[in-house]
Parts: C-alpha cells; structure tokens; sequence
C-alpha cells in the first residue's frame, strides 16, 4: 500500500486533537505493561498473526502517524516521550532483519497452538521475513492460511500470553542469578573477615606464643640436667 498520498499537515489538522493524543499515550503505555509485541504496539494487520508476513510499508506507515500524534513537541501528555519512545522501538525492532524473525518464531509457536487446537491444518514451515513492500501477503504462494479476524485475534493473544510466559521465566531466572552471585559475594565477604579475624588473633596472642615455647623449652634443658645427674645413662 503506497503512502506517497499521505499528508502530514491534513492528518495532523483532522487527527491530532488532545483527545486522540492521550488516548493513544494511554493506549500504549497500557498496552505495554501487558505486551512488549511491537506487531500489538504498532497495531499492524490482522492477517500478520496467522500469515506470519510483515508488510514494512505497513510498518512505516502506522509508526508515522502514531509518531506524529506522540511527538512530545506536539503533544502534552506528561509522558508522551515515554510512549514515543516506546513506538520508535516497536518499529526499530520491526525494521530489523535480525530481531524480526526472533518475533515472528513466537508468532508462529502461538499460531500453531492455536491452529492446533482447532483442528486447522498448520502451514509447512516457511523463511520468516517480510513481504516486499507493498505485496499483499495473502497472494503467497502455497495454499491459503485463514486470516479470519477472530482467529487472528486469538492468536494475538496466545502470543501475548507466551511472551509473558517467557518474560516471567527471564525475571525468575535473573532473579535467581542475582541471588547466587549475592551469596557467593557473601560468602567472599565472610571468608574474608575470617581470615583478618584470625590473623588478628594470632598476631594479639604471638607474645603469648612465644612465653609458651620459651617457658617450654626451659623445662626440657632443666629436665635433661636432671637425667644426666641421676642416671648417667640417660643422656644416651
């Protein structure tokens, strides 16, 4: 789909009232909270969750207008920056050819549940990219995948759900980590002060010691003196 027609004063005139800009802060900074998906953030076509294909022309076309509404110089929202902020990496993300297909394996894993339990028969595995710009996704070769806007939503949210399963298990897992590193850095600690405790001890009780080895040696010199005197063999 062209955007060469789009224009910027008319949209803003018509579109960018305080009323549309909040609600889209809120729609964002909300929708975050429960989703990180830059396909949700960017709300792209619905066929993207079961077709799999990222339309960028889409991509720049929804990130535009969204940008234009949450431009903190334009908009007054205390934190429009933060939802700015938020949408220009969703389409960062989007725009990667590196990072995309990341995203797109979990939007498969929640298609293909989905499907699953609906018995529909799953796609053959295909490269996971993007469709050229302006293509319609659902002209692919191979046969046709549902783009039902019902299923489509349902597998929006089984990907939602697994996402938040897998930011869950990483929290948990850093969590865990930084607990291991602050009982092993205890543990350093404790060791530490054992050993400065116990040198302190020795070092305070080294005259001690030494009395101790000296009074002892004084005995055994006065003991051998006394064997020499008594038996004269002793000392053999």
């Amino acid at each position: 789909m062209a955007d060469d027609n789009f224009d910027v004063d008319t949209y803003l005139r018509t579109q960018s009232t305080a009323f549309n800009q909040d609600q889209e802060v809120d729609r964002i900074l909300s929708l975050y909270q429960s989703t990180k998906n830059p396909l949700e953030l960017l709300d792209l076509p619905h066929h993207t969750w079961t077709t799999l294909t990222v339309d960028l022309t889409a991509v720049k076309k929804s990130y535009r207008k969204r940008s234009l509404l949450l431009h903190p110089d334009k908009c007054k929202h205390p934190r429009a920056q933060e939802a700015f902020d938020i949408l220009k990496k969703a389409e960062a993300e989007l725009t990667d050819d590196e990072k995309r297909p990341n995203l797109l394996y979990l939007v498969r894993d929640a298609r293909d549940a989905v499907f699953k339990r609906k018995r529909i028969p799953i796609p053959p595995p295909k490269p996971l990219g993007k469709v050229p710009d302006g293509k319609d996704p659902k002209q692919e070769e191979g046969p046709p995948v549902p783009t039902d806007p019902k299923l489509c939503d349902e597998v929006r949210l089984e990907a939602r759900r697994m996402m938040q399963e897998i930011q869950t298990r990483d929290k948990i897992r850093l969590k865990n980590d930084v607990e291991r590193k602050m009982t092993e850095a205890e543990k350093v600690v404790n060791e530490r002060k054992r050993k400065m405790e116990h040198d302190k001890l020795w070092e305070e009780t080294r005259e001690e010691r030494v009395g101790n080895w000296r009074d002892f040696k004084a005995k055994g010199v006065q003991k051998k003196k006394k064997v020499k005197k008594d038996d004269p063999y002793g000392g053999l």
